[in-house]
């Protein structure tokens, strides 16, 4: 008989007792309180065994509206359950070690990605329950993150800078033939004086009445700002625009909203985030405690000694200046300039 006809005759011989342990009615002891039948085994395949505390584990996991499937009462899903379910997964676990996949690359490395994962769950889910998010931290939270929440209305602006009033009548009128953005950028190229914006069509951002980005690392003098809140989006302003000692072409592309959220509104994001931020500290942490206690060498620069080719194979990466001779040619050859 074989390996797998052995595992099934242990199963079936089993599976009587299993009822009796996990299906049958509890009985309540001297003192009051039901046994604890949790070790109980209730199957075994091979060296593995299935014990009720595992199949409550497992019948736990599945959500309520999916128990239907196993069966109509309570006693029919722990035993088509089991029997369908866990004693299969265990069959089918035996026939992968019997060849040999439990030593197989491929495999352990899936196993190692899927403790990992399952370590890192644990690490939320245990962040998640201690952690206690306070009013009074989610109010720090918002305060310190004001902008966000709160932000005054802004336009996009983009603007061509140029020497002269006169020459930037015409580049206005100019721009008023071709209002799009290809013929635009053309023109700041061409004749802006602000290089550093020329490239990108002379697009300053999005920027406040005063004159400054949101991240305000950008500011321009309020009266151009105010000039472009004074037309529609996607118009140019009709005037030439002061600036410093020139005069600017103002084309304004769009706007946004202002943005007023008031701290009940965004509590349970806030909520979110710290819960995140106090879940990536403690896997930090995990990851700082178990390199400190495994890693013994780490050598960066020997990834130098391993090459990805053009169609994302590894392979060794051979020494600078070394000559690699083909297999089969021991002799030298004769060539113009002598043996090689």
């Amino acid at each position: 008989m074989s390996h797998a006809g052995r595992i099934v005759r242990v199963v079936g011989s089993v599976l009587p007792i299993a009822a009796l342990l996990v299906l049958g009615d509890v009985h309540e002891g001297a003192a009051g309180k039901a046994p604890d039948n949790s070790e109980h085994v209730v199957a075994k395949v091979g060296d593995a065994v299935i014990t009720v505390g595992e199949l409550e584990r497992r019948l736990g996991a599945v959500p309520p509206f999916q128990l239907g499937v196993y069966g109509a009462t309570a006693d029919e899903v722990k035993r088509n359950y089991l029997t369908k379910v866990l004693v299969p997964e265990l069959l089918f676990s035996q026939g992968a070690i019997e060849r040999g996949k439990d030593k197989d690359v491929e495999v352990l490395a899936r196993q190692r990605e899927l403790l990992k994962t399952s370590l890192l769950m644990d690490v939320r889910r245990e962040t998640a329950e201690k952690a206690e998010i306070t009013p009074d931290q989610i109010l720090a939270y918002y305060k310190d993150n004001i902008d966000r929440y709160k932000t005054p209305p802004r336009v996009s602006v983009w603007r061509i800078l140029v020497a002269s009033r006169e020459q930037a009548t015409k580049l206005i009128a100019e721009a008023k033939k071709t209002p799009t953005p290809k013929a635009w950028s053309e023109l700041a190229l061409k004749y802006s004086l602000d290089k550093s914006t020329s490239m990108r069509g002379g697009n300053l951002g999005f920027l406040t009445e005063m004159g400054v980005s949101a991240d305000g690392k950008t500011r321009v003098p309020g009266s151009m700002a105010r000039a472009a809140f004074g037309v529609r989006d996607g118009e140019i302003v009709a005037e030439p625009v002061p600036e410093g000692s020139g005069f600017a072409v103002v084309w304004r592309r769009g706007s946004m909203p202002a943005i007023n959220r008031t701290v009940e509104e965004e509590a349970r994001s806030i909520e979110k985030v710290l819960l995140r931020d106090r879940t990536r500290g403690a896997q930090d942490e995990l990851v700082e405690g178990l390199r400190r206690r495994y890693v013994k060498l780490v050598d960066p620069g020997g990834t130098e000694l391993i090459a990805v080719s053009g169609g994302g194979g590894v392979e060794i990466q051979g020494k600078p200046g070394r000559i690699v001779r083909k297999r089969g040619r021991t002799q030298p050859s004769t060539t113009p300039r002598g043996l090689r």
